[in-house]
């Protein structure tokens, strides 16, 4: 977990890359597991963040890959 709050940010910003880049991966994919592993990988990071801004109030950025879903 991070130890301040720019690492917070820091982390942040990587579980977002994530997002983004299984985001993209499940509109490419086709075969449903692969969607399903995709949507699972997104859903984990969101909850990184969650805790993150749990744990460091003074986090109060928000981007729209904090609460993207594909419904």
């Amino acid at each position: 977990m991070a130890e301040n709050l720019a690492q917070a940010r820091k982390a942040i910003e990587g579980q977002r890359a994530a997002i983004r880049e299984h985001i993209s991966k499940y509109h490419r994919y086709q075969h449903p597991d692969d969607k399903m592993t995709a949507w699972k990988t997104i859903q984990n990071a969101q909850e990184q963040i969650r805790k993150l801004k749990r744990r460091y109030p003074g986090l109060d950025s928000y981007s729209s890959e904090d609460s993207w879903s594909p419904r």
